[in-house]
């Protein structure tokens, strides 16, 4: 009878469409000079995606509010998913104190502050902070925490630490002095 890890092997990794506003506000430096300040204004899962995560998705810009003091632009086509190689960095954020959500952001001329991806995986949104892109956190929404919680518990075990094995500081020929020297030959 099957133990029922060729199911868990040939299910395909959970993936959620997502979209995301990103909020453009100018803080007015001395002179009159205005800075832009990006920020994440929300994020929203639109359900699990139907798409392939090879990229094929475009990413879509569209203008939802505009004011003296704010812009927002909703980002769509950005999906969220799950890998079997990031199990470890995907279970310390569920036993971690916050559960995020992590998007990364980069500049362009065109568009702005714009981002290229949504991922729950802590380490790859270091990786990307370490490369000088903007990186925003979002708290993990429930859907997300569950589906990521049951992806962990069938795809992760963490590794059983291992007691390192003493080394015999002294041999037969040493006596028991740990630096006596030691015949040669």
């Amino acid at each position: 009878m099957p133990d029922g890890s060729e199911l868990v092997a040939g299910r395909s990794a959970p993936s959620f469409s997502v979209g995301v506003v990103i909020e453009l506000r100018h803080r007015i430096l001395v002179g009159g000079f205005r800075q832009p300040v990006w920020s994440l204004g929300e994020l929203a899962i639109q359900g699990e995606s139907k798409h392939s995560s090879d990229g094929q998705i475009l990413r879509q810009k569209t203008q939802i509010e505009k004011s003296d003091e704010c812009e927002r632009f909703l980002w769509t086509g950005l999906v969220l998913s799950f890998f079997k190689d990031g199990g470890e960095s995907y279970w310390h954020t569920l036993v971690g104190e916050q559960q995020q959500i992590f998007v990364v952001c980069q500049e362009d001329e065109d568009d702005g502050l714009g981002p290229i991806l949504v991922t729950a995986d802590y380490d790859e949104a270091m990786a990307y902070q370490e490369a000088d892109d903007t990186i925003f956190s979002c708290p993990m929404p429930p859907l997300v925490y569950q589906t990521l919680e049951r992806f962990v518990l069938e795809n992760y075990a963490p590794e059983q630490k291992k007691r390192r094995k003493r080394k015999q500081w002294h041999g037969d020929a040493g006596g028991d002095e740990p630096f006596a020297k030691r015949p040669r030959g």
